[in-house]
Formats: structure tokens, C-alpha cells, sequence
């Protein structure tokens, strides 16, 4: 396993519809990526963050812009992509539970510290004031209280944006030879259990292309397997899909390229 390299898979619900989406590379089915450039991500940086009214609970989507942000972000992944962290990772057998979860946040939150100094763009939920209790004590319990934010909620959901003109190295092979100028990618769309099917994901897709919209990004790319046939999330969100994945996840089939045009 390599420190440079996103996570593999992962896996979120949509009304009622589990889906995953993934990331590639030419080696092992996965997608390391280059750096993105450094200009995208400070373009993408200056959308303000967005305040979500939700019926639950609301909560705030922004750039993760330092270290303790994206620190919250990886320990979440370390719950949300713990069965895809399995399959890329090998651990000793006598690391369980809470410790185990905090070695595999340490990993992504190298990874997260790097890429992003090279342009990647790490978009963040975190909850906000308003939550009912119920919901709230669900969250807190399946959140690393060690990686929630001084003064804030903890976060909820995240994905990566990365940015590439055509050709480009930063982006999968598939997606860099569309030949459609500056492009920008979507991964690791994540969102923690008891907020999945309240509107997270999708309002951080919409965030990730306001971004893309505003680095004038001709279109914005993602990859899915959608074990169900169909990809609600991003359908709703206007991704079409494109062709079959240009690569194939380890142990899942299925995947598929899917597109949103912004001009």
C-alpha cells in the first residue's frame, strides 16, 4: 500500500440505493493520480461555504483548508471505507477496534496533507448547532471525538476534487483523453452512516461543481458501480454516464464512467 494512493472503493446510500464509486489506475485497478495544480485548488478554495438547512439537522460545506480539517475527514474515512481499507491495507491482526481505525485515519490524513499542498481539493460537511438528540447521539457515537474540531460539530461527509487539462496525468486514463480542455474528477464520496439519505452527498456534489464551474471546467467526471443498476445520486445531480470504466475495481464489476456537462 502506498501513502500516495486514494482510497480504493467506497460505498454510500442513497434513497435506498447502495452505490460504489471508486478511483483508478492502470496498476491493480486503482488510480493514484498525480498532483492536481495548485491553481485549480485556489480557485476552487474561494467558494464560500454553504450553510444546509437539513429537516434533521443542519450542517456547513466547505473547503477543508488546514490540517486539523483535514484530519476530521480522514478519520472519517477510516469508518466509512473500513471495508475498502481492508482490502488495500495489511494490518496486524492484534490492532482492533478504535486503534485500528486511528492507524487507518493516519494514513489517509498523510495522504490528504500531501495531495492537497499539490491541489486536490478536499470538500467537507460538518454538522452544524441544529441536530435532534436522537440523530446527534448516533453521530457522536460512530464520530473519533479525538479528531472533531475545537468549537464545531463533527464532519459528516467528504469527497476530493482533483483538476487536469486534457492529457493531463492528474487525471484517470479515461477521463484525460476527452479532449475537452480543463476537466476536474470526483472521489471518495463519503458520508458517515446516520446522515446517509439526507441530502449530504448530493449537496456536496453540488459544491464540487460550483467549484469546477468556477476554474471554468468544461465538465466534471466521476466513476461508479452501482450494484442496483442505476445511479440515483448522480442522475439527480445531472451525471450522465459515458461508457464502461476504462479499468475494473478489485472484486466488484459493473463500474462506469459518468459526466456532467457545465458548458
Amino acid at each position: 500500500f502506498s501513502l500516495d494512493r486514494p482510497l480504493s472503493s467506497h460505498r454510500i446510500a442513497t434513497q435506498g440505493t447502495r452505490h460504489n464509486h471508486c478511483v483508478w489506475s492502470q496498476k491493480g485497478g486503482y488510480w493514484t493520480g498525480a498532483p492536481a495544480a495548485p491553481a485549480a485548488a485556489a480557485a476552487a478554495a474561494a467558494v464560500p461555504m454553504r450553510v444546509i438547512q437539513g429537516r434533521r439537522f443542519d450542517y456547513v460545506v466547505k473547503v477543508a483548508k488546514n490540517s486539523a480539517e483535514l484530519r476530521s475527514v480522514a478519520s472519517l474515512r477510516s469508518r466509512v471505507f473500513r471495508e475498502d481499507y481492508d482490502r488495500v491495507i495489511k494490518m496486524d491482526d492484534s490492532l482492533k477496534g478504535v486503534q485500528r481505525d486511528r492507524v487507518l485515519s493516519t494514513v489517509e490524513w498523510d495522504r490528504l496533507e500531501r495531495r492537497t499542498q499539490g491541489g486536490l481539493v478536499c470538500v467537507g460537511a460538518w454538522l452544524g448547532e441544529r441536530c435532534e438528540v436522537e440523530l446527534e447521539e448516533r453521530i457522536l457515537e460512530e464520530s473519533d471525538r479525538s479528531a472533531q474540531l475545537v468549537g464545531g460539530g463533527p464532519v459528516i461527509g467528504a469527497l476530493d476534487v482533483v483538476f487536469g487539462a486534457d492529457g493531463a496525468e492528474d487525471l484517470p486514463q479515461d477521463v484525460r483523453s476527452s479532449g475537452q480542455g480543463l476537466l476536474a474528477y470526483v472521489s471518495n464520496v463519503g458520508v458517515l452512516g446516520p446522515c446517509r439519505c439526507t441530502g449530504v452527498a448530493g449537496s456536496l456534489l453540488n459544491f464540487a461543481v460550483e467549484a469546477a464551474a468556477t476554474r471554468s471546467a468544461s465538465r466534471v467526471y466521476t466513476h461508479a458501480i452501482d450494484l442496483h443498476g442505476r445511479s440515483s445520486l448522480y442522475h439527480k445531480h445531472g451525471f450522465r454516464r459515458v461508457s464502461e470504466a476504462a479499468a475494473e475495481l478489485e472484486g466488484h464489476s459493473g463500474a462506469v464512467l459518468l459526466c456532467k456537462e457545465l458548458r
